[in-house]
C-alpha cells in the first residue's frame, strides 16, 4: 500500500434524524441524536486508513473537546495526525438533518480555516513522503492550489474531490490527476446537468477541457462515470439498504484512492470504491460506518454490482 496524505477538514458531526424537513419558522422533533466523527478529509483519511493505507494528515481543530475526541478517533482508526493543528478555534462543525435515507448539511468550518498555504509550505517534508495527496475544498482554497503545486512539483499523484463546490482558480484543475466530483458537483463546476450519459460524458469532456488529466463522476443511485483512457465508462451500484449517505462520497474516494496505491487500473478501483461506499451507507454515522479491507473483501465476494 502507498503512503497518503490527507491535506483537508476535521469536524464533528452533530446529526439528527427525522421523518421530514421542517418548513420556514416550523419546529419538528426528530431522533437519534447523534455525534459523530466526520469532515470530508477525516472522513477519507479513516477510509484509506482502514483499507490499509499508510496514512497522514494536515489539518487543524480547536483547543477544545471535541477536538481532542476528533484527533483521538483519527489516531484509533490508524492516522497520523502529528500534523494536526492545535488552535484558538471552534473545531469544525457539521449540522446534520438525516430525512429518508439522504443528508442535508451545514458547516462552519472553525479550526479548518487555519490551514494556510504558509501551513502547508511548512509542512513540505510530509510531500516528499507522500505518493498521492487527497484534498477537499473545506479548507481555504488557496491553500488547496498552494498544495497541490507542491505536490506535483515533487512528482506525486493529485486526487481533488472539488466538494463543497466553489469557484476556484482554474489553473488548479491542471494540477489535478484525479478528479472526483459528485453529480450535483460537476454541474456547477461544467454548467452541464449530468442527467444522461451523453450529458454525463459531454460534462467529463469538460472536466478535461478545463485541464484535469482524469475524473470520475458519481451519480448516486445511478453508480458513477470515469475516464478509461480516452473513454467514459460506467459502473453500476451494488444493490444495499440505504440508512445513511453522509460519508458516502468519502468513502468512495478514500476506496478508489486505496485501489490506485495498490496498483489497479481505473475500472478495479472504481469496483472496490463502490463496495466501500456501498457498505458506508448501509450504516449509521460517518467515520464509524466506513468499512476495513477485510469487510469490503468479503463483500465483494458475496455481492454482485448492478450496471446501468
Amino acid at each position: 500500500m502507498g503512503n497518503v496524505l490527507v491535506v483537508g477538514s476535521i469536524n464533528v458531526d452533530y446529526v439528527i434524524h427525522t421523518d421530514r424537513l421542517p418548513r420556514l419558522g416550523e419546529t419538528l422533533v426528530g431522533r437519534d441524536f447523534a455525534m459523530n466523527f466526520g469532515g470530508k478529509g477525516a472522513n477519507q483519511a479513516v477510509a484509506l486508513a482502514k483499507s490499509g493505507c499508510r496514512v497522514k494528515m494536515l489539518g487543524a481543530v480547536g483547543n477544545d473537546t471535541a477536538g481532542e475526541l476528533a484527533i483521538k478517533n483519527l489516531e484509533d482508526c490508524g492516522v497520523d495526525t502529528a500534523a494536526v493543528l492545535r488552535v484558538a478555534r471552534p473545531t469544525g462543525a457539521a449540522v446534520i438533518t438525516v430525512c429518508d435515507g439522504d443528508n442535508h448539511i451545514i458547516l462552519d468550518a472553525g479550526a479548518n480555516d487555519c490551514i494556510t498555504p504558509e501551513t502547508v509550505l511548512k509542512n513540505e517534508a510530509l510531500f516528499d513522503w507522500a505518493d498521492v495527496l487527497v484534498m477537499q475544498y473545506e479548507i481555504p482554497t488557496p491553500s488547496v492550489l498552494c498544495a497541490a503545486g507542491l505536490a506535483k512539483s515533487k512528482k506525486k499523484t493529485v486526487i481533488l474531490n472539488p466538494a463543497p463546490a466553489k469557484e476556484v482558480d482554474a489553473a488548479l484543475y491542471a494540477l489535478v490527476d484525479w478528479l472526483i466530483p459528485n453529480e450535483f458537483e460537476v454541474q456547477l463546476i461544467t454548467g452541464i446537468e449530468p442527467s444522461s450519459k451523453s450529458e454525463t460524458a459531454r460534462a467529463m469532456a469538460a472536466l478535461r477541457q478545463m485541464g484535469c488529466k482524469n475524473a470520475v463522476v458519481t451519480l448516486g443511485k445511478r453508480g458513477c462515470a470515469y475516464h478509461l483512457a480516452d473513454e467514459v465508462a460506467y459502473a453500476g451500484v451494488f444493490p444495499v439498504q440505504s440508512v445513511d449517505t453522509t460519508s458516502a462520497g468519502d468513502s468512495f474516494i478514500g476506496g478508489f484512492c486505496t485501489a490506485l496505491c495498490d496498483k489497479k487500473d481505473a475500472a478495479e478501483a472504481v469496483l472496490y470504491a463502490s463496495a466501500v461506499a456501498a457498505i458506508t451507507v448501509s450504516r449509521a454515522g460517518a467515520c464509524v460506518s466506513i468499512p476495513t479491507a477485510a469487510e469490503v473483501r468479503e463483500f465483494l465476494r458475496t455481492n454482485r454490482i448492478e450496471q446501468i
